[in-house]
């Protein structure tokens, strides 16, 4: 069906400098032109002149990274303007906005006219993809995946490597994510498996480093230790009832009972007197805390705010003067001082008393325990409690070894629970929304028999052993890298519609002319005829940058099939002279 009356999405784009070549946009398929010309010279290079430049500085005032290229310091005061058409609500209402961002600072963008902004204009980048997040993508809230970013990257692409992906390093379960949102599925249900993928990798991270010995001490074979720690236990057993059975004479434990009286008694004063001392620094902190009210002149200024705050609120109710308030106010600062220094006078007179008499016992002790060192007893006995306490903390070490082995194992124990749940749940999602995939996948079989007549196309959707959304666009035949460039066109032109029909994405897509470079012409002519109709069809534009050479080519070659005048932009890109190309000059 036909969706005339929708506003396009770009209608123009500008830069602060004179020489820069401004683009007018048109409805459905616009075709960017760059002419190569018989007087440029030998040096000369069309992939100089602008074409993906202009890709790049669109998805740069998109919110995108500055591209490398565009770094160069003769760029470095200009501004590039978009004027757009973005949803004001969620009524199908649009404003015309004009979005305007530095190559630097390049962490400011300037927005003007969309009411969703609140009013301001200068916004942290970060805040315009936001804005983009929530209202022209309709991301939910509850989804971390995927990104404004990433959905640039599919609509305005600058990665040709593959076609489900917008950069070389995006991961599987986030490209996953990104075409499964476009062809209507739900974000935070496929975004589970990001969880499951950095979980996983966790455990295969601590396991190698185990293996590798970078984690010392920690053993993933349970069973060994577990053997280990029943061998320990059973020799601290031996040990404590050797102890209970070991005999002395009675003078040995007379001695002995009392050096464990003397060090029970030493040990409660040593309790009482750390805990004086820390309450004698809480005292002597709160001493140097508390200011005289009349020697504060800003707890005055307090007071004074607060006395005028209740004079305003309760004028009937408060009559005492100021005068008075500060006076009491200083009394009970005076009163609190004394209560706290006579308190820290008797902690630290009983300090002195705990030392006095922790001195005394401590001697008393020493007599006791030349006593009992002097005997053979006590030297067994004191090595028999080294043996034991060897064995308890050997004993404790197995039982935490054990514990972090088990704590590894329950990560792949976890991994493997909540893969099955995921499975289950992005299953159950795609049969609940098994009409919108059919249509997407139906459209991808046609686009193929309308450019290949020996060819099969089918857009793959599955799910992987992880959990993760697989979709694979193919072409029967040889993989040549033009098949692989149809495929990416295909896909890309099918995610565009079901994101259109499911109101997550704007009405735009962008080929920069390096996708066509490996295709034969008469495909070229069937992809530029299909964006041309589709584009139509469902409301969006369809925007091509293409050399001149290139798209005479293609018409030559498709027989009448395709006439590219009616789509051209006014605006060409020239590579005869320095200011035939987009930026009106030539740098490095």
């Amino acid at each position: 069906m036909a969706t005339s009356g929708l506003p396009m999405f770009i209608s123009r784009l500008a830069s602060s400098d004179a020489r820069f070549k401004t683009l007018s946009f048109h409805e459905g398929l616009n075709i960017l032109i760059a002419d190569r010309t018989e007087a440029s010279a030998q040096g000369d290079s069309r992939n100089s002149i602008g074409k993906t430049s202009f890709v790049k500085i669109l998805r740069y005032v998109l919110g995108g990274d500055l591209p490398s290229d565009l770094k160069a310091p003769e760029l470095s005061d200009h501004k590039f303007t978009a004027t757009l058409s973005l949803p004001a609500d969620n009524n199908g209402r649009y404003e015309t906005v004009t979005v305007t961002r530095p190559v630097s600072p390049t962490t400011r963008v300037d927005v003007s006219g969309w009411s969703v902004s609140g009013g301001a204009r200068d916004l942290h980048v970060d805040v315009w993809r936001e804005l983009l997040t929530r209202h022209v993508f309709h991301i939910p809230a509850s989804a971390n995946r995927p990104t404004a970013g990433q959905l640039w990257g599919q609509l305005i692409r600058t990665y040709f490597g593959n076609p489900i992906k917008g950069h070389q390093a995006e991961a599987d379960w986030e490209s996953g994510v990104k075409i499964g949102f476009m062809l209507g599925l739900s974000p935070e249900i496929l975004g589970k498996s990001g969880d499951l993928d950095r979980l996983t990798k966790q455990g295969k991270a601590i396991r190698k480093a185990v293996r590798e010995g970078a984690i010392a001490h920690l053993s993933l074979d349970e069973s060994a230790l577990r053997a280990q720690l029943a061998t320990a236990r059973r020799q601290r057993d031996r040990i404590q009832v050797n102890m209970r059975s070991f005999k002395v004479d009675e003078q040995y434990a007379s001695h002995q009972q009392e050096a464990d009286e003397l060090s029970g008694l030493i040990q409660r004063l040593n309790d009482e007197a750390l805990a004086l001392q820390r309450r004698a620094r809480e005292l002597d902190e709160a001493l140097r805390d508390e200011v005289v009210a009349s020697e504060g002149s800003e707890l005055n200024a307090r007071l004074a705010r607060v006395y005028a705050e209740i004079g305003l609120v309760l004028p009937d109710v408060v009559s005492r003067r100021y005068d008075e308030v500060a006076a009491f106010h200083e009394s009970v600062v005076r009163n609190r001082r004394s209560f706290l220094e006579q308190e820290l006078h008797a902690v630290r007179l009983r300090l002195d008393a705990i030392d006095t008499e922790r001195r005394e016992l401590d001697h008393t002790r020493a007599q006791v325990m030349q006593i009992l060192e002097e005997t053979v007893a006590l030297d067994t006995f004191m090595s028999m409690q080294r043996d034991l306490a060897k064995q308890e903390a050997n004993i404790a070490d197995l039982e935490r070894r054990l514990e972090d082995a088990n704590s590894i194992s329950t990560i792949s124990d976890t991994v493997k629970l909540r893969t099955a749940e995921l499975i289950a749940s992005v299953r159950t999602e795609m049969s609940e929304r098994d009409g919108k995939l059919d249509e997407s996948i139906s459209l991808f079989s046609e686009l193929g028999a309308e450019i290949y007549t020996d060819r099969e196309a089918s857009l793959l959707v599955s799910l992987t052993a992880k959990g993760i959304l697989g979709v694979t666009p193919n072409i029967s035949g040889d993989a040549s890298v033009g098949v692989r460039s149809v495929e990416t066109f295909m896909l890309d032109i099918v995610c565009e519609i079901a994101a259109i029909k499911a109101g997550r994405a704007p009405r735009v897509l962008v080929h920069d002319s390096h996708l066509f470079d490996a295709i034969d012409g008469r495909q070229v002519a069937s992809c530029l005829n299909i964006g041309a109709r589709l584009a139509e069809q469902y409301g969006f534009q369809y925007i091509v940058t293409v050399n001149s050479d290139f798209l005479a080519s293609v018409e030559a070659q498709s027989d009448g099939a395709f006439d590219s005048e009616p789509y051209i932009l006014n605006t060409r890109l020239t590579d005869e002279g320095d200011d035939g190309g987009l930026f009106g000059f030539r740098f490095d």
